[in-house]
């Protein structure tokens, strides 16, 4: 009778140990958003054909969504080496940035005013 005693406190404890690492560790996993400096944005517009090719700009689930005025003028290959994939549908790009897309998106906004 002492020893299932035992046992079962000895289950508890691991338990409550496993379940203290697993909060302190989820926690730690979240990734820490980089900012987008000036230059990124400056590459950014030139692939995309300048501000004055941007028709808007929006995020979507995480991604990027630009509509240009002119698909023929956008470097997508510059595009992609700046991000994590391109689709194009029309005249609208969406992209997913490892950086975030909100903060991009605001910066784009910013200059096509």
């Amino acid at each position: 009778m002492k020893v299932a005693i035992i046992v079962i406190a000895i289950i508890a404890i691991v338990v409550v140990i496993a379940l203290i690492c697993f909060l302190i560790f989820k926690n730690k996993k979240k990734t820490k958003r980089i900012k987008i400096d000036e230059d990124f944005i400056n590459n950014l517009l030139t692939y995309l054909g300048e501000a004055s090719n941007l028709e808007s700009v929006n995020t979507e689930n995480g991604r990027l969504i630009i509509k240009v005025k002119d698909l023929d003028i956008v470097n997508l290959e510059g595009i992609k080496s700046l991000s994590s994939g391109v689709f194009i549908t029309g005249n609208s790009i969406k992209t997913l940035f490892r950086l975030d897309s909100q903060l991009i998106c605001s910066a784009l906004e910013e200059r096509i005013k």
